[in-house]
C-alpha cells in the first residue's frame, strides 16, 4: 500500500540512483560556473601564451604606457562587413564579415592625425580553443597610413583578432573580435 507515511520508497535503488543523476548533474554546473567566473578566457600571445592583462604586471604596465605615449590612432575596418549589422560601424570593437577572404584595411595615424607611414603591420586571427585554425596575415601599404591584405579565415564564427604594428623600434598592439559569418 502506498501511503505518505511509507519511508520505504526513498530506499528504492530508482530513486536513490535518479537523486544521484540530480546531484551529480547540479555539482558539474556548479564547477563550471565556478571555473568561468574565476578563470577569465583571455587572447593568446604568438607563443600560445595567455596574454596577461594583470595591471600589476610590469610588462603590461610598460605596454600600456608605451601606448599612451605614443598616442596612436588605429582603427580595423573591411568592406566585407555586414552593412546592416548595428556593430558594423568602422570604429566598432566588433564587426561581421559576410565574405571568406576578407579584404581588411587596416588605418594607422599618430597622435596629431598625420598617416604613420612605413610600418610592419601583422593581423593574427586565433580561434578560440584550438590553434590549428589560427592564421596569420602581414598587411601591406597601399597608401600613407593605410595597410591592406586578403585574409582567409578556415571557418565560421568569433574570432580574436590581434594587431602588432611595428614602426622604427616602436611596438604598437590592438584587440578586437571579429565575427566571420560566410553564406553558403
Amino acid at each position: 500500500m502506498i501511503s505518505q507515511k511509507n519511508k520505504q520508497g526513498w530506499r528504492n535503488p530508482w530513486v536513490l540512483g535518479l537523486m544521484v543523476i540530480v546531484l551529480a548533474g547540479v555539482l558539474i554546473n556548479a564547477r563550471m560556473l565556478w571555473n568561468v567566473m574565476h578563470h577569465k578566457t583571455r587572447l593568446l600571445d604568438e607563443n600560445y601564451s595567455v596574454k596577461g592583462h594583470n595591471q600589476y604586471d610590469a610588462k603590461w604596465v610598460q605596454q600600456q604606457a608605451e601606448r599612451t605615449t605614443l598616442g596612436w590612432q588605429a582603427k580595423l575596418h573591411s568592406l566585407d562587413r555586414l552593412p546592416n549589422d548595428s556593430q558594423a560601424e568602422e570604429s566598432a570593437a566588433r564587426f561581421i564579415l559576410i565574405s571568406n577572404p576578407a579584404r581588411m584595411k587596416f588605418e594607422l595615424k599618430d597622435h596629431e592625425g598625420n598617416p604613420i607611414q612605413g610600418g610592419s603591420v601583422v593581423i593574427n586571427a586565433q580561434w578560440p580553443g584550438d590553434p590549428n585554425f589560427d592564421t596569420s596575415l602581414t598587411l601591406h601599404e597601399t597608401a600613407s597610413g593605410l595597410y591592406e591584405g586578403n585574409m582567409n579565415f578556415p571557418r565560421p564564427g568569433n574570432w580574436d583578432v590581434l594587431i602588432k604594428v611595428t614602426q622604427n623600434d616602436r611596438l604598437f598592439e590592438m584587440e578586437q573580435k571579429v565575427f566571420v559569418s560566410v553564406s553558403k
